[in-house]
């Protein structure tokens, strides 16, 4: 025996009551029995072994099981110190779903901006298609005016002409440029009568 502990291990299973281990008579003066013959001697480089506290016997643990614990026996409630699997089941299970849930509703709010993002983009489309079908469409029209190949060519040959004349000097060419100008607002002014 001497300085090297017990190898011995105790399982006890347990089927009635969580947390109440029920010891018999026999095991509590064996075990009582070993604690004084290692409080009598102990070896010389080993310190006394300090007294185990137990938890405060229950009362209605032992009037409950009276019947199969002898009486003047104290029983030992000792209280449930570990999460049992199902608990930690249910945790995992609850944690799962509240992910689950952020995910969907993440999900949820990011197909709901590409869909407004891709509505946005078929308005855009058809607004451009639009456009495109008037200006085509406008386009049509100024070919079928009769003078729609240039109109005021003869004027403003005119003050091409006096640009290049007088590089340095344009303003000798602004009468030119204000007949320019008169002619195509006339131009303007009678295609815009003639739509109407």
């Amino acid at each position: 025996m001497g300085s090297g502990q017990s190898a011995r291990k105790l399982t006890i299973s347990n089927e009635e009551e969580v947390g109440v281990i029920k010891v018999s008579n026999a095991i509590v003066q064996r075990l009582a029995q070993g604690e004084k013959s290692k409080s009598h001697k102990p070896p010389p480089d080993e310190r006394p072994v300090t007294p185990i506290q137990h938890p405060v016997p229950s009362t209605a643990t032992a009037a409950s099981h009276t019947s199969e614990v002898m009486p003047g026996q104290p029983v030992y409630h000792y209280p449930e110190l570990t999460v049992s699997a199902l608990q930690m089941q249910q945790q995992m299970e609850e944690e799962l779903k509240r992910q689950d849930q952020y995910w969907q509703k993440r999900l949820r709010n990011i197909e709901d901006g590409y869909q407004k993002i891709n509505r946005v983009l078929e308005e855009e489309y058809k607004k451009a298609a639009n456009e495109s079908s008037v200006a085509k469409s406008r386009q049509k029209e100024y070919a079928d005016i009769p003078n729609a190949v240039q109109p005021c060519l003869e004027n403003s040959n005119k003050v091409l002409k006096c640009f290049q004349d007088h590089p340095k000097e344009t303003l000798k060419c602004s009468n030119l440029v204000e007949e320019f100008s008169n002619c195509v607002w006339n131009v303007h002014t009678r295609m815009i009568e003639t739509r109407s």
